[in-house]
């Protein structure tokens, strides 16, 4: 068997990720109401989509969303050359990090306002 250990760009993750669901490109551009080419953008790494569109690809694709936020390091275990399943490192940069934990904040501050209007 052999490891390998490369750098993958988030546009390679969500490509990766997009081909193994069978999904194509005009999909996903529609679940983020974008065009088809700024989604290709993407995927090459010309333009990065924001932390929310993110989290919608991640939705689409059953996949979390710190697999596509986490570091860039993949470890692909390969036995023939393929390279159809991979690994990801957990590598998270800081500031992606912050802003989901700013966000799960965020979600609790409003679930404990609901509750409160609900009398609980």
């Amino acid at each position: 068997m052999i490891k390998i250990h490369y750098a993958m760009t988030l546009g390679e993750k969500l490509k990766k990720a997009r081909i193994n669901k069978n999904f194509t490109q005009e999909y996903l551009a529609e679940v983020l109401q974008v065009s088809q080419k700024t989604y290709s953008n993407f995927e090459n790494d010309k333009t990065k989509p924001d932390f929310h569109q993110v989290e919608d690809i991640a939705k689409a694709l059953e996949v979390s969303v710190l697999d596509f936020l986490s570091g860039d390091n993949i470890t692909i275990n390969s036995t023939n050359g393929d390279h159809s399943g991979f690994i990801y490192q957990n590598q998270h940069p800081e500031k992606l990090v912050e802003q989901y934990e700013q966000r799960l904040k965020d979600k609790d501050e409003e679930i404990a306002f609901l509750r409160k209007l609900l009398g609980k």
